[in-house]
């Protein structure tokens, strides 16, 4: 549940446009327009994140559902956050994945 709430966080510090939990490198390698673009992609996949990670372990400590049931749809609704945090990377850096390969 702390972890739901830092996504929260982390979700809310982008909507405000804080670069508090982005390192400086990101900004530098995206220019202050794309950087702002990337920076507005992720806020709704960490507050989903967030969102859903409370209440999957609300619904987990109130034994509602089957475990297969449980696991099934956390992993059918994680999906969504992670294909939108890789389109926003792709949109943004031409890459799926920001990492790779260092950005030169």
């Amino acid at each position: 549940m702390a972890v739901g709430i830092f996504m929260i966080i982390l979700g809310f510090s982008h909507l405000m446009k804080s670069d508090y939990f982005l390192p400086i490198k990101t900004r530098i390698i995206l220019g202050e327009e794309k950087f702002q673009s990337y920076q507005k992609g992720l806020v709704f996949p960490y507050l989903f994140v967030g969102t859903l990670m409370i209440c999957m372990g609300i619904v987990e400590n109130m034994e509602i559902l089957e475990t297969s049931i449980f696991i099934t749809l956390y992993i059918i609704l994680g999906i969504i956050p992670i294909i939108l945090l890789i389109v926003n990377n792709k949109k943004n850096t031409g890459r799926y994945w920001f990492w790779v390969n260092d950005f030169k």
